[in-house]
């Protein structure tokens, strides 16, 4: 006979492509998990989103021998999830789910941040396609970049753009010679550079963020101008640390600093250039690079809620 717990947690992370449901005991110990599509609502509307997350936390639920009604404490950690106005639309339409227990709605890269930290607060920097800076303080206050491209750079798009400028100067005579050249124009299938900005300002060239691994990749083999772009960009990354790091009162603190992201775990000259300059900017800073679940971090953030 299979006993009932006394309670549990559920912690979600649901992202553009994908959602995670982890189920834990009160002790932190993970009783179940479960698997769904993409749950931003930006993407697939409100209704969609909560009929994504209802049917993983119920499977997640049985799988872990529980119901809706043994929850004490749910945490819903969701791409998406930008605005004030987001969380009270978003926590709204999973009013619905009739979840017991407290329930706390946050943007993903809060329970990236629990995921990797020891305790409740430090900062994550997440890196991959687009990018976001964001952290908690010892007093519990919580502050993020905003994602939107303005005064903050965005990861791979960043990164594709800096090598597309350099392309171009090297085409105007203003730039040094660049492997990247010759890559782009071979990946995208164009006979000359012209013809990939043609093809780039009429919309026709695809997304262009997929080639940013191949930046970072020349980068490694030592094209200078490849590496200036992968610098820069890093650098800029490691500036919004410290932004975030003030705006918390942890710039002179000793805290963690969760890396996550495809960027990030690429590693090479984006890492070391990272690296350097949060060591000379925060050194009571320990980066640490996310390895386990993010939903995790979900869970996590659930029982720290009920230890208030």
């Amino acid at each position: 006979m299979t006993t009932r717990p006394a309670g549990v947690v559920v912690g979600v992370d649901g992202g553009g492509t994908s959602t995670e449901v982890v189920v834990a005991d009160l002790a932190g110990e993970v009783l179940a998990s479960a698997w769904a599509g993409g749950s931003n609502h930006e993407s697939i509307g409100l209704g969609a989103m909560a009929d994504v997350l209802a049917s993983a936390v119920d499977e997640a639920l049985a799988s872990a021998g529980a119901s809706r009604t043994d929850v004490v404490a749910s945490v819903f950690g969701l791409a998406g999830v930008d605005w004030p106005s987001d969380v009270e639309r978003v926590d709204d339409a999973l009013g619905g789910m009739g979840l017991a227990g407290t329930r706390l709605v946050v943007n993903d890269s809060q329970v990236a941040l629990r995921a990797g930290c020891r305790q409740p607060w430090g900062i994550v920097s997440c890196v991959g396609t687009g990018s976001v800076t964001a952290g908690r303080g010892r007093r519990g206050d919580r502050f993020r970049t905003m994602g939107v491209g303005f005064g903050e750079p965005s990861g791979a798009g960043t990164i594709v753009r800096g090598a597309l400028d350099a392309i171009a100067a090297e085409h105007h005579g203003v730039g040094e010679p660049t492997a990247l050249t010759g890559r782009f124009l071979s990946v995208l299938e164009h006979p000359d550079v012209p013809a990939m900005f043609e093809a780039i300002t009429r919309g026709t060239s695809g997304g262009l963020r997929r080639l940013a691994p191949l930046v970072t990749e020349l980068a490694d083999d030592g094209d200078p101008v490849a590496r200036r772009v992968v610098v820069d960009v890093a650098t800029r990354h490691s500036e919004l640390v410290g932004g975030v790091a003030r705006r918390l009162e942890l710039a002179h603190d000793r805290f963690e600093l969760v890396t996550t992201g495809a960027v990030h775990g690429a590693g090479g000259v984006f890492s070391e250039a990272f690296a350097a300059q949060v060591a000379r900017d925060l050194p009571g800073a320990t980066i640490v690079a996310l390895t386990s679940s993010i939903a995790v971090g979900a869970v996590r953030l659930a029982l720290d809620t009920l230890e208030r």
